[in-house]
């Protein structure tokens, strides 16, 4: 009579005790999720006030005298990194730059104009030969760096096959790719993207800078007396200038655009139609525009550590 008694309530006992368990496990995932939360929102507000500092390290530091003022730039500065991280999420993969794809690889071969140009370019940047001579990097492969440079186009008059005729004196259109600029070199693309947005970043506040200084020395007499006269209209009144920065940041699309575009070039460089079926190379460039007049070709890029080598040990020699 006992012994069905006695198992259901061992039954209802270990069913009391996995629920128990059930519920400790959740309220441990919940208190892990909160944590996790809590953890990811102090790193936000961190960013943020790094950032905040930033601009006010490379703008005007009279602005820390000024109550309040991380709260007023907080929102703008989040604004302007956000932006600057989608800009840089949505850049394209890494190029590779080795001798073999600068002769294979269309926007390789075009963005360097030949094997010796890589190598220079490459051998006398300080920061490849600190990543390659460091032990902390010794086992990786390759380098991966941003690289800037510009685009220059140019009216030319050349010749040109129509049909079977040649024809002199036409108008072109020649590209040339020039002052090749490394940046941010490192063991990983995720950590060149990390670097690039740090550096489009301060470059956007050099920029706002540039363009605070302009209004500021760009004033009539008659300005600067009326602002002697209405701190409230002033340029030099600190808490004018927080107002004009967090109007400057509030549209950062303005202040910053990632431009694609594609062009098709012929091996000597000249600009021909999307739609030509001349032998070419269409170049899907990617540009960054800062303000309107600072503009360059960016990409990521990947060197070998046997090329760098090679050249190492030949220079020794």
């Amino acid at each position: 009579m006992n012994g069905p008694v006695v198992n259901k309530r061992v039954a209802e006992a270990t069913a009391l005790r996995g629920f128990f368990q059930d519920q400790w496990e959740h309220l441990q995932r919940l208190t892990s999720d909160w944590q996790n939360k809590k953890a990811r929102e102090q790193e936000e507000a961190q960013r943020i006030s790094s950032a905040v500092e930033s601009i006010v390290e490379a703008t005007d530091s009279r602005i820390r005298g000024i109550g309040g003022y991380q709260k007023r730039l907080r929102s703008s500065a989040r604004k302007m990194l956000d932006h600057i991280q989608g800009l840089v999420m949505n850049f394209p993969p890494a190029v590779c730059v080795g001798r073999v794809a600068v002769v294979r690889d269309p926007l390789a071969r075009r963005l360097f104009a030949d094997r010796q140009s890589v190598q220079q370019i490459f051998r006398e940047d300080s920061g490849i030969q600190a990543y390659f001579r460091s032990g902390e990097h010794a086992d990786k492969e390759y380098v991966y760096a941003l690289l800037f440079l510009l685009r220059h186009e140019k009216n030319i008059f050349g010749a040109e096959m129509r049909g079977e005729i040649i024809v002199k004196e036409v108008q072109q259109t020649s590209v040339v790719f020039y002052g090749h600029q490394l940046h941010a070199p490192g063991p990983d693309e995720a950590q060149v993207r990390s670097a690039m947005m740090k550096i489009l970043f301060d470059n956007v506040i050099r920029h706002i800078k540039h363009q605070m200084t302009g209004l500021r020395h760009g004033q009539s007499e008659e300005e600067k007396k009326m602002g002697a006269l209405n701190p409230e209209r002033n340029l030099n009144n600190p808490a004018v200038y927080v107002d004009m920065l967090v109007e400057q940041m509030s549209l950062p699309g303005k202040l910053i655009k990632l431009q694609d575009e594609l062009i098709r070039v012929d091996r000597m460089g000249i600009k021909l139609p999307l739609k030509s079926n001349a032998t070419s190379d269409v170049l899907h460039l990617y540009e960054v525009e800062i303000g309107e007049d600072h503009s360059r070709v960016a990409a990521i890029v990947r060197y070998p550590r046997s090329e760098f080598h090679c050249l190492s040990m030949k220079g020794s020699v």
